[in-house]
């Protein structure tokens, strides 16, 4: 963990998940660059874009926020084994130790319906880093007005994208990809704390 990372000295926009952890990655790369490969990047979606999420800031009387994807980052203590989860988002500490928050932000424990099963896209933030852009057309309506205001910096580009954002929420393609990381099942994210 690394202590100097607090919510109020990181850059934070409401409903950009994404670009949060990207400049989340990125001050990680300028105060400890040796930790960043010690970091990785998870998207949590399903080809529904349903993915239901306890502990949320925005849940209302204790129920799941259903989010169409989410992105958090976990970072592993190699020497202590262990883990834990930095997510914006969550009404659990941040950082949160990687067992409590899957038990409290996943619940394990319950049978869902097939729509909601999510999946887990594990990216090194290195490659994260390298290969994530977005233009926030995501976050446009038809009329060109966005559904949320965007963060105030430029967008997020590469030098041969500006727009990678639907292949890291893609749990379909790109399973196993050198630009997007490994997708993994719920039970295989779960199993990371047994």
């Amino acid at each position: 963990m690394i202590t100097t990372l607090t919510k109020k000295t990181l850059t934070y926009t409401s409903c950009y998940c994404e670009e949060n952890i990207y400049m989340l990655c990125k001050e990680l790369k300028r105060i400890a660059p040796n930790e960043l490969e010690n970091c990785t990047v998870v998207f949590i979606s399903n080809s529904n874009r349903s993915i239901p999420m306890w502990m949320q800031a925005s849940s209302v009387n204790g129920s799941p926020v259903i989010w169409d994807y989410h992105v958090i980052l976990m970072y592993h203590d190699y020497a202590a084994s262990s883990s834990c989860i930095y997510d914006f988002d969550t009404r659990l500490p941040f950082p949160c130790d990687t067992a409590r928050y899957i038990k409290a932000s996943f619940r394990p424990e319950l049978q869902l319906k097939d729509e909601f099963i999510r999946y887990f896209r594990m990216v090194p933030a290195a490659t994260y880093l390298a290969y994530f852009a977005s233009d926030r057309s995501h976050m446009l309506t038809t009329s060109g007005v966005y559904i949320k205001p965007p963060p105030t910096y430029i967008p997020i580009a590469t030098k041969e994208n500006i727009m990678t954002l639907p292949q890291f929420i893609n749990m379909e393609h790109y399973k196993n990809s050198e630009q997007y990381g490994t997708v993994i099942s719920e039970f295989q994210f779960f199993s990371l704390i047994s």
